[in-house]
């Protein structure tokens, strides 16, 4: 699903989906920790400043994604042409409320009693995209940390690990769990010794810091199956399991060419041949703990 530049037509067709394998890829109860939904623009303005303009994808497009793969739960995730207004999220969690939760983009001033309605419409986390224009900014984390503390909810951040301001100070001094978007979006061409991966590893290792394995296609030098990245990837899995996150990054935003094929093994970063005890932190246990669903049940 190639993403339009700001002007372009947005109501293409979603990208087929071919029918669902005979062998499940992913275990009962996997949850899809990142995708995003874009309805029509009439219904849901984009917003002035933003630097992609999506193609129109709902939740009844992303279904085939979740049979052929077996994806039985998913995370809508506010993306940034939305700005704050997150009715396209709010609308499609009323369609699957047991099946789907959501990370919005709030203004640091929404009252308490918004934030406890959001939370009862399946809300449990706040994004702030540090990547794209018009986020939040790192200032309004611990702030917006502590006002989502006693609901349970955690920050969801993309920022470029290394670059910018430091991750460990925002990381500690916030009060809830704070979720790293795509791998930190790191740089593949430097080694896992690095002191920004390091750094990731430790606050990962103490344990307020989580990673979603999602979108190596952003940060990979390297085609499908983004082999550059290994190396990362067996490093946070060996470290904190129990602190990682698969996503599919659906419908991949942003790309205007080279769309992965959402059935390739090379978006799931290897962990196919992980241990079944770690797939299932990763794929099920995590997800369900982190944005209160109820406990998979196995056949």
């Amino acid at each position: 699903m190639d993403a339009a530049e700001p002007g372009a037509p947005l109501c293409l067709p979603p990208r087929p989906v071919g029918p669902p394998p005979t062998v499940r890829l992913l275990p009962p109860g996997t949850c899809d920790a990142h995708m995003h939904v874009f309805g029509p623009v009439a219904r849901y303005p984009l917003a002035a400043v933003r630097n992609y303009t999506p193609h129109q994808v709902s939740f009844v497009d992303y279904r085939p994604v979740m049979a052929a793969l077996g994806i039985d739960r998913a995370v809508l995730v506010q993306p940034s042409v939305y700005g704050t207004d997150n009715s396209a999220l709010l609308d499609t969690l009323r369609q699957a409320p047991g099946q789907l939760r959501g990370v919005v983009v709030v203004p640091p001033s929404i009252s308490d009693g918004d934030l406890v309605g959001l939370h009862h419409a399946g809300v449990r986390g706040i994004r702030v995209n540090r990547r794209n224009p018009g986020g939040l900014t790192l200032e309004d984390l611990a702030l917006l940390g502590r006002r989502v503390a006693p609901l349970g909810w955690h920050i969801q951040l993309q920022v470029e690990i290394g670059q910018g301001a430091p991750l460990a100070p925002l990381v500690e001094s916030c009060p809830v769990p704070v979720v790293l978007d795509h791998l930190g979006l790191l740089d593949p061409t430097r080694p896992v010794g690095d002191a920004a991966f390091v750094q990731v590893l430790a606050l990962l290792a103490a344990g307020n810091l989580w990673v979603k394995l999602s979108a190596p296609y952003r940060v990979s030098r390297a085609a499908s199956p983004y082999n550059d990245l290994a190396p990362f990837v067996e490093a946070l899995v060996a470290c904190r399991p129990d602190r990682l996150l698969w996503g599919s990054d659906w419908p991949h935003t942003e790309l205007w060419r080279d769309m992965p094929d959402d059935l390739a093994p090379g978006l799931r970063l290897g962990l196919d041949r992980a241990p079944e005890k770690i797939r299932q932190l990763i794929f099920v246990a995590n997800p369900a703990r982190l944005y209160g669903f109820e406990p998979a049940e196995h056949p």
